[in-house]
């Protein structure tokens, strides 16, 4: 017996959870919370049970370190082991120790016991199911997509991906497609996050990373004082807006976001030739809010920035610097604070934002509006005025017609995406309509037939 099975996914983004069973061999890739504001059709305690019910499991694969795919890690037993690429799991263990002081149940053991995967290196975890990691540009670091081979059948497992960003330059992903996996596979199971936003594709003013930061030192250069609503684990656009900081102004973040973004330098400095994940030449210091107050941290954050290979001085953010030479901050929002109560952020917001001051919103728009709203994001806009400026960490549609013209597969399942019955309509997949194959939230696919 060789099954399919998306237990979360197939028509919602986030949240997912996919099984290959191959001769008795269960192997699970992904185990994703739902996003906030969504705990329909299938709630996250609900797919934990179905999932682990007692059946054993040879594995847990993690694609990515975004919440939609790992985030119900601590229901995974302790006796299923669990897979993640290196620097995803560095960026956990930042993230995840410091959940672990607001949460009765820490995740900081459970994200240690993690083991890493190598790019381009098979993974023999399992007897049955051949995983070859292949790294792809996502908007989270360290995202992969995983060739597997199993009861002689050749799948591709796209997690989320895109060809747009840093790691997406230079046809990084089609060369590695082309060097990895042969054309003519049996099964391709892709991401169609962007079916859904193809008009927020059609009028967003940048494509690429690259242009997103050309754009941003543009709008930098207008006001003094800038603060930039972005995700945490979005570094290719943190690095972006890092690298076009105007010269003279600061470029300004906490402890949290400095270290995330050091260790995510470090991490990248394995995988090649990124330049845009080094030491920028007009901004050599990060400075952080708060840093005169936290003298360990910074002594470890300094340590962090002088061991890379192009190192970065950390110092302490300085009021009377930030006054009179301007910054581009990273501000986050106000998050589990009482209603009295403001954070960092909003103290600088309410400082500097009325003398010369804007907000740019790098994030997806659909949390601005009432379906999705995420209110700590509008308490701390406030009303004013936002400046828009982001690309979707997902591919477009015509890169995922690219994928699949480039792998040629049989079958094409897809998943992680709101309009899976519209996947065979859209004009560019047209030649490939009579492949899809649209699946319901826990129905297997026989793969034997294939």
């Amino acid at each position: 017996m060789f099954n399919l099975t998306i237990y979360r996914g197939t028509h919602q983004i986030g949240g997912c959870c996919t099984e290959l069973v191959c001769k008795g061999e269960r192997v699970l890739i992904d185990l994703g919370a739902n996003l906030p504001d969504s705990d329909t059709p299938i709630r996250d305690d609900e797919l934990a049970a179905k999932v682990f019910d007692g059946r054993p499991a040879a594995g847990v694969l993690f694609t990515h370190p975004h919440g939609d795919h790992y985030g119900l890690y601590k229901k995974v037993p302790g006796d299923v082991p669990m897979y993640i690429g290196p620097m995803a799991k560095e960026i956990l263990k930042i993230l995840v120790s410091r959940l672990d002081h607001i949460s009765e149940e820490k995740g900081l053991p459970v994200i240690e016991r993690m083991q890493t995967y190598q790019a381009g290196r098979e993974l023999g975890a399992f007897q049955n199911v051949r995983v070859l990691p292949l790294y792809v540009d996502h908007s989270a670091p360290d995202a992969y997509m995983f060739y597997i081979q199993a009861a002689g059948k050749k799948i591709l497992f796209s997690g989320d991906f895109r060809d747009h960003g840093i790691v997406g330059e230079k046809d990084r992903l089609w060369r590695t497609l082309e060097k990895f996996v042969p054309r003519g596979i049996d099964l391709l199971i892709t991401e169609g996050t962007m079916l859904s936003r193809r008009a927020e594709a059609a009028v967003n003013p940048v494509w690429t990373e690259e242009q997103m930061g050309q754009r941003a030192k543009e709008l930098f250069l207008q006001h003094k004082y800038n603060f930039v609503l972005v995700s945490s684990t979005n570094l290719d656009s943190i690095m972006e807006f890092y690298h076009h900081t105007p010269e003279g102004m600061q470029f300004v973040c906490d402890t949290y976001q400095a270290e995330v973004m050091l260790t995510a330098m470090k991490g990248m400095e394995a995988k090649g030739n990124y330049p845009r994940y080094q030491c920028a030449v007009r901004q050599p210091v990060i400075r952080v809010l708060n840093g005169n107050r936290q003298a360990e941290r910074m002594s470890s954050l300094s340590q962090l920035g002088a061991a890379l290979k192009k190192p970065v001085g950390v110092e302490p953010a300085n009021g009377s610097d930030l006054y009179h030479k301007g910054f581009v901050m990273l501000a986050r929002k106000n998050a589990g604070l009482s209603a009295n109560r403001k954070n960092v952020f909003e103290i600088m917001r309410d400082k500097f934002y009325p003398v010369d001051g804007q907000i740019i919103y790098s994030m997806w728009d659909g949390y601005l509006k009432p379906e999705h709203a995420d209110q700590a994001l509008l308490n701390f806009i406030g009303g004013r005025p936002i400046e828009h400026l982001h690309t979707s960490g997902h591919a477009y549609v015509e890169t995922i017609a690219r994928l699949i013209e480039t792998v040629d597969p049989k079958v094409i399942v897809p998943m992680h995406t709101e309009r899976a019955e519209e996947f065979s309509s859209i004009q560019e997949f047209a030649p490939y309509k009579d492949r899809v194959r649209v699946l319901k939230d826990g129905e297997p696919l026989s793969l034997e037939s294939i």
